[in-house]
């Protein structure tokens, strides 16, 4: 019974390390602004350089 408490234990403690580690190298990421420009931004970008037309 101990060692399945054990198991367990470890399990969680694994999962929970899991989660807070990928959540914070996703607020690194971002904080250094290292995430790739979404669409909308893009368009933006592109309209106020002209290279989008919006009648297109």
């Amino acid at each position: 019974m101990r060692k399945v408490i054990g198991i367990m234990t470890f399990l969680i403690g694994l999962m929970l390390g899991m989660l807070g580690g990928a959540a914070l190298l996703a607020y690194a990421y971002q904080a250094a602004g290292l995430y790739p420009p979404d669409d909308a931004t893009i368009k933006f970008i592109a309209r106020e350089r002209g290279w989008l037309k919006d009648d297109v």
